[in-house]
């Protein structure tokens, strides 16, 4: 070790504190950008994990692949390994209550294919020999059919026939119902020994005809093994799924056109959905495909997750999030970590010119400050890299802990050789350039400026002018510390710009997450319900039997079911008003006809709802709410407002005819009045045009309004449709008596019920056990909506986001603390020699304390004048931003977050001055003086 060496590591070991601080510094520097690629690196590999459990361990699925061809894959060089499946026929299932999936699909597969395939059991084991097979739990959930594990099952197993094309058709294409047979079966029987999720798309079709059942394959399991030859089953077809390697990932496109033999050019355009492709070009990519060696199914969102580079859709917006945090922390360090070296270099200026007085060149000069910052990252860069792992565990923990329930992806803890080595080369060079500059002033020191010391205090007098209150009110003590903050302002420009980058940091991020909560409320608060249902179903539901299963589950305070008819009125009666906006809204200088949905409600709750609407006689027609709210543009402010108008002139006892669209096929079908006809259509707005009213047979009946409100049943807020309320019995007496023609009423109803429940999440848990076994409701489909649960999940979502952002902020504000620590502390030192003269020739304790106390004020309020109302300032861009989308959110400054912020930035500066001053209190006033190295 030569002499600088030795010199810049005893100067380490005399100045500890500066030493440890800097050291912080670099640690939480490090530990920042550790974690940052660690918390990628582990959402990137859970997504991975996660798509493998949904879709299967597969880039590309290669179907009808020929046993002999087999070994073509096998030994490709671009994948790295395949699993196959068998396709052994289709069954009939006997009770199944989806009509459009009556089949079993029974499929072979091997241990590989069990253990990379997205089969993932529920109960019981995978299968181990050709006679046992797991099946689906979507059998039951959407069959029907409850088959237990243990039980024995018979399968007619055979292949579908299409006679109208003389074809076979294949496991992915829809049932065709009458026009499919099953040929060729063979009986079969197996012992089911598991339950699993209903298999992903890339295995599944959604719209496929069969349940997919799997057992095992022997001949797949031989060939695998090596105990058998393909060629041995030359005939054979299978289903190839296969991995890629890393550098064919990257060149996926041409590695599979060149596998199914395709144009690799053409396939590669048609892959990618920012070229267009011309008509001539769509039409002989269509030709290729259907001439292809083999049909394909691409894992689009694995293939995505994997190929880091280039880098793709999925994972673009995270790795550029990435990036601007990591060059946010870069910034933020080098210019903290850059003041520490700063310091030194102040401290030890008197050093520098001495040893360049005798002979110690710019180099060498340079190279001892670079050694120090080598000599702090050796140990910073090692505790800081764990500290971020460790961080990161945690993190992912608590992120596990507060998403349970509602996030799909369990994040999976992950390290990345690659990131970290990424972090550790960030973190040098964090630490190079806040060492470059300052080695570079350090070198350019002459031996006199060094012993003269006044390169660093550079003023005009004129600046150092006080104003004359300071003197009045504080005395000399105010004086000299404002004199001392002008003439060091240098110095303290980083303590200013270090609590200035906390404080907007923390005022725009606490706005943020408490204007994310207040959207959040005001969006479900709105809702005079916390649970909806709706339901889809081929034929009408009898509300009132649907009702009472609603009302006798424990904990309902309210509900309503309802049964919604869409009619359209040709150019009814408006108001002034919304009439004018209509026409405006439809370019149309004649009037509009209008949507109007009737809503058919059960009896209790139409009882209800009138006599809340304060209407008599209500079941003698139906209700009218004539009043609705609209966004207007307002040409003043060129923005959208909302405004509520009365919509029509009609009064109670008036007659509407509306009218209904009735098909062909539904007039002559005798289960038309059993829910098979078809409504008309219309787009979001309520707009009917002529062409959709012209469609189908016309039909029209009279509607006669009972009354007129303002007032909506629960579940109806915010509709933006004309509405019409009736009950059950009224709506039937329309066409009771077959009047005006109209013995076949609408077909198509939108059925939705809406409760007003206790306890929401048990509400629902009882439901869904209910309808679930009940034979009753086995050809309804219901989609329950949990409002109080999605409440919760969105503010877990934004909790979520806080802790990352708060996190960031305490990390950073650490940063900054012990940059100001650095800066405070050294700055009081530095300066011992001045304190140790103004206390010798007169100045008291009270008035030394007092003067330390105004600077820790001085630089507080300079960093608070600039800090607060860039805060505010920024968050109510942010506000701004935001009722670009919603004008419902009015600006209101996060008065709270101020007060903390002031509070803890004078606290944190008046502690660190307290306990540097506390240290120079005790100093012996003439051997202070006599230090010359100070």
């Amino acid at each position: 070790m030569n002499l600088m060496k030795k010199l810049t590591l005893k100067n380490l070991k005399l100045n500890r504190k500066r030493t440890i601080v800097t050291i912080v510094g670099i640690i939480l520097a490090t530990a920042l950008l550790s974690a940052l690629v660690t918390l990628v690196s582990s959402f990137q590999y859970s997504m991975i994990e996660y798509q493998k459990q949904k879709d299967g361990d597969f880039h590309v699925k290669f179907s009808n692949v020929k046993m002999s061809e087999l070994s073509e894959f096998k030994n490709n060089r671009n994948i790295e390994s395949t699993f196959e499946t068998m396709g052994m026929g289709f069954a009939k299932l006997d009770g199944c209550k989806n009509e459009d999936k009556p089949y079993a699909y029974v499929m072979a597969t091997d241990e590989a294919g069990f253990e990379r395939g997205c089969f993932n059991l529920i109960e019981g084991r995978m299968a181990k020999n050709e006679d046992e097979i797991v099946i689906p739990r979507h059998l039951r959930t959407n069959g029907r059919i409850d088959i237990k594990v243990g039980d024995e099952i018979t399968l007619d197993i055979g292949k579908r026939y299409d006679s109208s094309t003389e074809s076979v058709i294949w496991e992915n294409i829809a049932y065709e119902h009458e026009a499919e047979t099953l040929t060729d079966t063979v009986t079969k029987q197996y012992k089911v020994v598991g339950i699993m999720e209903r298999p992903g798309y890339g295995m599944e079709d959604y719209s496929a005809a069969g349940y997919t059942f799997v057992t095992y394959s022997d001949e797949l399991a031989a060939i695998d093994n090596g105990t058998k030859s393909e060629a041995s089953e030359a005939d054979t077809t299978l289903t190839v799924y296969s991995r890629y390697t890393q550098k064919a990932l990257r060149n996926k496109d041409a590695v599979t056109a060149d596998i199914i033999g395709v144009d690799e050019k053409l396939f590669e355009k048609a892959n990618n959905s920012s070229v267009e492709m011309s008509a001539e070009e769509s039409d002989r990519f269509l030709k290729e495909m259907e001439n292809a060696k083999y049909d394909i199914y691409m894992n689009g969102y694995l293939i995505n997750y994997e190929c880091v580079f280039p880098i793709d859709g999925s994972f673009k917006a995270l790795f550029t999030v990435a990036a601007v945090v990591a060059l946010i922390i870069i910034l933020t360090s080098v210019y903290c970590i850059k003041n520490s070296f700063n310091i030194s270099i102040t401290e030890k200026i008197r050093q520098y010119g001495m040893l360049a007085s005798v002979g110690a060149t710019r180099r060498q000069i340079k190279s001892s400050v670079k050694t120090e910052a080598a000599m702090l990252g050796v140990v910073g860069i090692p505790v800081g890299t764990m500290s971020g792992i460790l961080a990161s565990l945690i993190l992912v923990k608590v992120v596990n802990a507060l998403s349970a329930g509602w996030l799909n992806v369990a994040l999976s803890f992950h390290t990345s050789l690659s990131a970290l080595i990424l972090a550790v080369i960030l973190s040098i060079a964090t630490i190079y350039f806040s060492a470059t500059g300052s080695a570079r002033r350090a070198a350019k020191v002459t031996p006199l400026e060094a012993i003269r010391n006044t390169k660093e205090i550079k003023i005009k007098s004129a600046k150092l002018k006080t104003p004359a209150i300071i003197g009045r009110i504080w005395g000399i003590g105010g004086v000299i510390s404002y004199k001392n903050i002008k003439r060091n302002n240098k110095k303290y420009r980083t303590t200013v710009t270090s609590i200035v980058i906390c404080s907007v940091t923390f005022i725009v991020i606490s706005y943020f997450m408490s204007m994310a909560f207040s959207v959040v409320g005001m969006s479900y608060a709105a809702a005079d319900y916390n649970i909806g249902i709706n339901m889809s179903c081929k034929k009408d539901i009898d509300i009132e039997k649907f009702s009472k299963l609603l009302s006798g589950i424990e904990g309902a305070e309210d509900y309503l079911v309802g049964a919604g008819y869409d009619f359209d009125v040709d150019k009814p009666e408006y108001t002034k008003e919304y009439g004018e906006y209509c026409r405006q809204l439809y370019d149309d200088s004649e009037d509009v006809s209008q949507m109007f949905l009737i809503t058919v409600l059960d009896d209790k709750s139409y009882d209800k709802y009138a006599s809340d609407a304060g209407i008599k006689n209500a079941a003698a027609g139906a209700i009218l709410v004539n009043k609705c709210t609209f966004d207007v543009y307002n040409e003043n402010s060129s923005k959208y407002v909302k405004k509520e108008m009365e919509l029509y002139k009609y009064k109670a006892g008036d007659t509407i005819e509306c009218g209904y669209n009735v098909y062909d096929d539904a007039s002559s079908d005798d289960n038309a009045a059993e829910g098979d006809t078809e409504s008309s259509t219309e787009d979001n707005s309520g707009y009917v045009d002529e062409e959709t009213i012209n469609n189908g047979v016309r039909k029209t009946v009279d509607v006669t309004i009972a009354g007129v409100t303002d007032k909506v049943p629960i579940g109806y807020k915010g509709y933006s449709n004309t509405l019409l309320f009736m009950n059950q019995k009224g709506f039937e007496s329309l066409w009771g008596d077959g009047k005006n023609g109209n013995e076949i009423k609408p077909g198509y109803a939108s059925y939705s019920a809406y409760v007003v429940a206790e306890n929401a999440d048990e509400y629902q848990d009882t439901f869904e056990k209910e309808t679930e076994g009940n034979p009753e409701y086995s050809q309804i489909s219901f989609y329950v909506s949990n409002l109080d649960k999605q409440m919760r999940d969105e503010k877990s979502l934004f909790t979520l986001l806080g802790v990352f952002a708060y996190g960031l902020i305490v990390v950073i504000a650490l940063i900054g603390i012990t940059n100001i620590i650095n800066t405070l502390s050294t700055g009081m030192e530095l300066r011992s020699r001045e304190f140790a003269t103004l206390r010798s020739i007169g100045m008291t304790d009270k008035q030394f304390v007092g003067m330390v106390r105004l600077e820790s004020v001085f630089i507080s309020v300079k960093a608070l004048v600039i800090g607060v109302p860039l805060g505010i300032l920024i968050s109510y861009l942010l506000c701004v931003m935001m009722n670009r989308m919603d004008d419902a959110i009015i600006y209101e400054p996060p008065y709270k977050a101020i007060i903390l912020c002031i509070v803890v930035v004078i606290m944190l500066i008046y502690a660190i001055m307290k306990l540097s001053m506390t240290k120079l209190r005790h100093n012996n006033i003439i051997e202070t003086i006599k230090n010359e190295n100070l």
